[in-house]
């Protein structure tokens, strides 16, 4: 009889090695799957991160294999998985479905619950010199990225075209040049902005109310707008980007903030088509729709955790969110359990009463 893990964990980035981590605090099995490939691949210091700021992803996906593997409840499988069912189980007298995924060499693992921590793939878009200044100059995130070259110019890509959540971006971006609370004091004099909000073209040809507020706000600010199409970035010798436009005029910026769309992996979508599970959409792309608190998807025993179950995608959510998973998953298995003690209590109360528990 093959092994049964109470949970299979597909992904080993922060949101598969939290839940692993909460699954060997409360003495549940589990195996986890990589194929070590992470979003934040080329990122060389990871920030908002209690206790880990400033540390490389790698170095904190190391320590939290290191964490995990002190309990001594998981393993560690190094494979692509490529496809996953489900199959029916008996707990006591209660039938549920239980989990079986295979890698491309024909392995195959079983499970009670699944844990997708599979991230989410970014989708660059169709401009030249895009992939070349990723991430090192391109940020999608000023919370991780942004601080170090606050002194810089520092540009918002609304590229193809302005969406509300560009002009939020700008104002965030301006007020790493600002002294904190300086546009509460009317005493305190503000500096010139170092923000630039690249538009691609007409900022806003449909006259549309809630970017003209957004633009009147950004002038408020003294944050500059440039309408000119973008054709290329350019990565420069030391560090930043130069920004071409179809001009062929250029202007140099620390860096520039740009959100790329965000959709499930091959392989996600592979198990959403094999599961029929639901999706979501937000602003920057979609993902596993979950039910919280603890993030189980619309299939019992099935949880989504991390970048691939939330619009919100950061390392610490991911984290959060993988530790969710880990409650969900540990009560999912304890009710199973608990329908295993109750049938055999029933089958055979002398047991019960011979390990000192009363016999109805």
């Amino acid at each position: 009889m093959s092994k049964l893990y109470d949970s299979l964990i597909i992904g080993s980035g922060p949101a598969g090695l939290s839940t692993a981590l909460g699954l060997g605090r409360v003495h549940r099995s589990c195996v986890i799957f990589s194929n070590s490939s992470f979003r934040n691949a080329g990122v060389h210091a990871a920030h908002s991160i209690l206790g880990h700021d400033g540390k490389s992803p790698e170095q904190i996906r190391q320590a939290g294999h290191r964490e995990v593997q002190a309990y001594g409840h998981a393993e560690f499988i190094e494979t692509s998985i490529e496809t996953v069912a489900m199959e029916q189980r008996q707990a006591g007298e209660h039938t549920y479905n239980g989990f079986v995924v295979e890698d491309a060499k024909g392995q195959r693992w079983s499970g009670r619950t699944l844990v997708l921590a599979t991230g989410v793939k970014d989708i660059f878009p169709d401009l030249p010199g895009y992939a070349d200044n990723w991430p090192s100059n391109i940020y999608q995130c000023m919370f991780c990225d942004g601080h170090e070259r606050h002194h810089l110019p520092k540009g918002m890509l609304a590229y193809p075209k302005l969406t509300p959540m560009y002009i939020k971006f700008a104002t965030m971006a301006h007020f790493l040049s600002q002294p904190p609370g300086s546009v509460q004091d009317p005493a305190s004099p503000l500096k010139p902005s170092t923000v630039t909000l690249f538009t691609n073209g007409a900022a806003n040809p449909d006259n549309d109310e809630e970017l003209a507020k957004g633009l009147e706000t950004l002038t408020a600010h003294g944050i500059t707008v440039d309408e000119r199409p973008v054709v290329k970035l350019v990565p420069d010798a030391k560090e930043g980007v130069h920004v071409h436009f179809s001009n062929s005029e250029s202007v140099y910026m620390g860096f520039v903030v740009h959100k790329p769309w965000i959709q499930p992996s091959e392989l996600t979508q592979t198990i959403i088509e094999q599961l029929g599970l639901t999706t979501s959409s937000s602003l920057i792309g979609a993902y596993i729709a979950t039910t919280p608190p603890f993030n189980q998807t619309a299939i019992p025993g099935l949880f989504a955790v991390g970048d691939i179950g939330t619009p919100m995608t950061h390392v610490t959510m991911a984290m959060s969110g993988g530790a969710a998973g880990a409650a969900g998953v540990s009560h999912y298995c304890n009710d199973l359990d608990d329908q295993i003690a109750l049938h055999r209590y029933r089958e055979h109360p002398g047991q019960a009463k011979q390990s000192g528990l009363p016999v109805a």
